[in-house]
């Protein structure tokens, strides 16, 4: 048997449950090539004498390890790796790593500075129904909360918190309480040193490809991706490589083969709900990913979109949480689960990364909302931002039903589409042609906000939209689906 007393480590000063803990140390023995595929883990009761917790808790990790993909339960015999990941081959077990670790440098290549370091928005806001890109709904929003801790801010007597800091990388009550918030929810363990506050994802996003991107660089990105993302990388020089997304998400052995004919410079991912389709990467395709970024050395960009909202499960962890030899950048903002205009986001990298962005940043952002990033700060401290996700979970759950239902009982012959898991928005592609390409401004003049569809498959001519239902109660859903429904069965114009 193998020494999994040894292999698993367990922190009990973390704030990550142990459960979770132990499924990661797991899932990393299982990347290492320690723990092959098809073995036998060992019961419940013999793990947990061995690790000397509950045994409820290790039954929790093997149904956190099933419900990921990497195990399979045979009833009367016992929880196996499942016998079709990708793994790389054994290495020698070494001691594992001490949790919240910084990392220092990256896997991939980036220009370090010698100095020292002390796009398609909508016009959603115009209309009283909006079947929009997936935005979440103001009249859930704490503000109260928020502006309680502003106000207290900007009472107090300390005179400090007005002038500028030296501190280029965001507030640093912000930056601990987002380490913790992303060991938590995540499963991902770094130090204040790999974190870089910004103005939302958009701006990660830009300091990302400005600093790693020279003219002409290549890019993989999906074939259908977030077009805000295109565009960057395209106004830096780097030339777009586009990969086919399938039901499982990026089609990671065609970015293989792109790999095998030229140099990839980065890769850019959704990996948790992809823009604008809503499917997710399978955990095997993950794992391939991954270790195709060690073997080939491309960055990869990991866009944390809409994460803090899954309906039927938890949802696989990041592909950061699995990187050990930091090829990945994670970058995340806090507009999907408080308010768009509430213009806070991070970056996660290592450490010459994080320093290298960071410098950038400085020249279009010297320091950020100090106020905003500190009251966000209490916030989370206080409890106060867990409690507004779980709240505004059920509601966006119910809300995901009714639209679902409401597309499968008036639209079912004029669109297709698959309830989400997660997310916003539902993606649908339509039936027919007819009335697709002038709907946006036809539902515009009956008061009712669609993003233009999307041009699905060049060959058949086949149109797909991103259906939000975040921001409308269902009575405003309802109207809007009539209206809908109306536009798409009117005679061809």
């Amino acid at each position: 048997m193998l020494p999994y007393a040894t292999m698993i480590s367990i922190d009990e000063a973390s704030r990550m449950p142990v459960y979770i803990q132990i499924a990661n140390s797991i899932i990393r023995q299982i990347l290492n090539g320690a723990v092959k595929p098809g073995l036998r883990l060992p019961g419940s009761r013999s793990l947990a004498n061995q690790l000397g917790v509950h045994r409820n808790t290790i039954i929790a990790s093997y149904e956190e390890l099933q419900s990921q993909g990497w195990l399979i339960s045979v009833p009367a015999k016992g929880n196996f790796v499942k016998e079709d990941l990708p793994l790389a081959k054994a290495r020698r077990i070494r001691p594992a790593k001490r949790f919240h670790s910084p990392l220092k440098v990256s896997a991939f290549e980036m220009e370090d500075s010698s100095i020292p370091t002390d796009l398609g928005i909508g016009r959603q806001g115009e209309f009283r129904l909006n079947l929009d890109d997936g935005c979440p709904d103001e009249r859930l929003a704490p503000v109260e909360e928020i502006g309680r801790h502003l106000r207290s801010l900007l009472k107090s007597k300390s005179r400090r918190k007005f002038q500028y800091t030296w501190n280029i990388k965001g507030d640093p009550m912000l930056v601990e309480q987002l380490c913790k918030h992303l060991s938590e929810t995540r499963g991902i363990n770094v130090n204040p040193e790999n974190v870089l506050i910004s103005r939302g994802s958009i701006m990660g996003f830009y300091l990302f490809f400005k600093c790693l991107l020279k003219p002409g660089e290549k890019v993989a990105v999906a074939s259908n991706n977030y077009q805000a993302v295109n565009t960057i990388i395209e106004s830096f020089g780097g030339q777009l490589v586009r990969i086919p997304v399938d039901e499982e998400g990026l089609d990671i052995d065609m970015l293989e083969e792109a790999c095998e004919k030229q140099k990839i410079r980065a890769v850019y991912i959704i990996p948790h709900h992809h823009h604008p389709t809503t499917v997710s990467l399978s955990c095997e395709r993950r794992m391939k990913l991954i270790m195709l970024a060690n073997r080939f050395r491309f960055a990869i960009l990991e866009d944390d979109y809409d994460f803090d909202f899954h309906y039927r499960s938890s949802p696989i962890l990041p592909l950061m949480s699995s990187d050990t030899e930091g090829s990945v950048v994670y970058t995340g903002s806090f507009s999907k689960c408080l308010l768009p205009a509430f213009r806070i986001g991070y970056l996660i990298a290592a450490e010459n990364v994080i320093n290298r962005l960071a410098y950038s940043r400085r020249f279009i952002d010297r320091q950020g909302n100090r106020l905003m990033e500190r009251a966000l700060a209490m916030m989370m401290e206080e409890g106060e931002l867990k409690r507004h996700l779980r709240k505004a979970l059920i509601v966006y759950r119910k809300r995901r039903d009714h639209l679902c239902c409401l597309l499968q009982q008036q639209l079912s012959e004029l669109v297709e589409f698959k309830k989400p898991e997660g997310g916003m928005a539902v993606w649908v592609t339509y039936r027919q042609r007819a009335n697709i390409e002038q709907l946006s401004e036809r539902a515009a003049a009956l008061g009712l906000f669609i993003a233009k569809p999307q041009v699905v498959a060049p060959h058949s001519g086949t149109f797909g939209s991103r259906l939000g239902f975040a921001r409308m109660n269902e009575e405003e859903m309802t109207e809007a689906v009539a209206l809908l429904h109306r536009l798409l069965s009117a005679p061809k114009a």
